[in-house]
């Protein structure tokens, strides 16, 4: 988890202030931050990586999911039509100018600045028609109807190839690439517990169910209960 992890009441890093347990490290090494928490690395790990598994894409979840992504692709794709309209007026008008010359030529008005203006303009709508050639209209992007199901056995996949010494680098950081970030929040009633909310990055979640998807990257978060003092 390093680098991911967030003090919620200052929004600095943890960091190892031990052996096994991490902190804040505004609180401890700058002394600006009123978190004096700390919390069992083991325990972040055990806790964040069963939220991955079994809270990160829970039914409700995955509807809001779903509208999120919609509404990125349908922004995404509103800002795509509205620049290719653009494109194809600007090529209409061009087209126009270039056979308002044409008919000025064939009518006996040719002067010499007409071929550089010609030429320009031939130009520019080349390249208006190789960058409409390059943008088709999308196809709709439809995401899988069991999603939740394919996240939650690739999950689990990935966490057991923890275990695999060769296999734990790749894991690690495939599961690095779904969370955003991790927010600790030190409970202020009992001194030796956290809260722990995690801020999952669709754009990693996406990748790895569909692997084919160009997804936005605005972020969920969930929060996943205590499951041990520490």
């Amino acid at each position: 988890m390093s680098g991911l992890l967030e003090c919620a009441d200052c929004g600095s890093g943890y960091s190892m202030i031990n052996q096994e347990r991490m902190g804040c490290s505004a609180a401890r090494n700058k002394g600006t931050c009123p978190n004096r928490r700390s919390i069992k690395r083991t325990d972040i790990e055990d806790r964040v990586l069963s939220g991955l598994k079994s809270r990160l894409m829970a039914p409700d979840l995955v509807h809001a999911f779903a509208q999120a992504y919609t509404e990125e692709l349908n922004k995404a794709r509103k800002s795509a039509a509205a620049h290719r309209a653009q494109m194809e007026s600007d090529l209409a008008k061009t087209e126009r100018q270039i056979a308002n010359l044409v008919e000025a030529i064939t009518e006996g008005m040719f002067h010499a600045s007409m071929k550089e203006k010609m030429s320009s303009l031939e130009a520019h709508k080349a390249d208006l028609e190789a960058q409409l050639s390059g943008t088709p209209d999308p196809d709709p992007i439809l995401l899988h109807p069991r999603l939740a199901d394919v996240y939650a056995r690739k999950i689990t996949n990935l966490i057991d190839t923890l275990n695999d010494p060769f296999l734990r680098s790749e894991a690690t950081e495939i599961l690095r690439s779904l969370i955003d970030k991790v927010v600790l929040h030190a409970d202020a009633d009992e001194p030796n517990n956290h809260a722990i909310e995690l801020h999952g990055a669709l754009a990693g979640i996406l990748s790895l169910c569909s692997g084919d998807l160009d997804a936005p990257t605005r972020e969920r978060r969930i929060a996943v209960s205590p499951q041990s003092k520490a």
